[in-house]
């Protein structure tokens, strides 16, 4: 397993984690939201995305700095699995089918959103409109059962690892990933313009978010 990077002040989430003010959230909602911390569980951490495109958009990401999903340990993995399915679980009353995805940015040239701190993007989504069939006629792709089968194919490059509403998950193997490429292909899907997370200022969208997912499961066990 490659190491996990030491947290470091360039990075966007370790500084959100650390109290800073030095991040996109910070200079959202500093003035009125001390975290959008929903949910911290087995050294993970729940949150609300900015861009939301869709009311329910969370994303999980370990406290540890680490480029990528692949880079955490078995473990780690595992644990990550299992929180997702049971947030996931209690919330599709509320906000119905999910699907998810991360882009693997093994190298700082390999595209994605600028971010290089692992994080797992969970989407309520229609069903009859998820892009996957576009992806898999787009890149070479496995299939995997579950996130800890992401040591197991050892990825050693850039990757993209995406879980369809219909519950098939795939690991795509673009050679370059355009900034917030799933994002874009999401956004299209829904006929949404915006797409692009950095644009986004203040979004009554997350408010509602982070309190009404904070409230679904705040009698989750710690």
């Amino acid at each position: 397993m490659n190491s996990p990077l030491a947290p470091s002040s360039g990075c966007e989430f370790c500084n959100e984690f650390a109290g800073g003010s030095a991040n996109s959230f910070a200079a959202r909602y500093g003035y009125e939201l001390e975290s959008r911390l929903i949910l911290e569980e087995s050294d993970l951490r729940l949150l609300p995305s900015l861009g939301q495109i869709v009311p329910g958009y969370l994303l999980l990401v370990p406290n540890q700095h680490c480029r990528a999903l692949a880079d955490m340990s078995l473990n780690e993995l595992n644990d990550l699995e299992t929180l997702k399915m049971y947030v996931i679980g209690h919330l599709y009353p509320t906000y119905g089918d999910y699907l998810f995805f991360e882009h693997g940015a093994r190298t700082s040239d390999s595209g994605g959103c600028g971010i290089t701190h692992a994080h797992l993007h969970a989407v309520p989504f229609p069903g009859d409109k998820d892009p996957v069939e576009k992806l898999k006629q787009s890149f070479p792709f496995d299939e995997v059962s579950n996130l800890p089968e992401l040591k197991r194919i050892q990825i050693e490059k850039p990757y993209l690892y995406y879980e369809a509403v219909h519950g098939k998950r795939y690991v795509f193997y673009p050679p370059f990933v355009p900034s917030q490429y799933i994002r874009r292909l999401l956004a299209q899907a829904l006929g949404i313009e915006a797409w692009d997370w950095r644009q986004s200022g203040r979004e009554e969208n997350l408010l509602t978010t982070f309190t009404r997912t904070s409230q679904l499961l705040a009698g989750m066990p710690q």
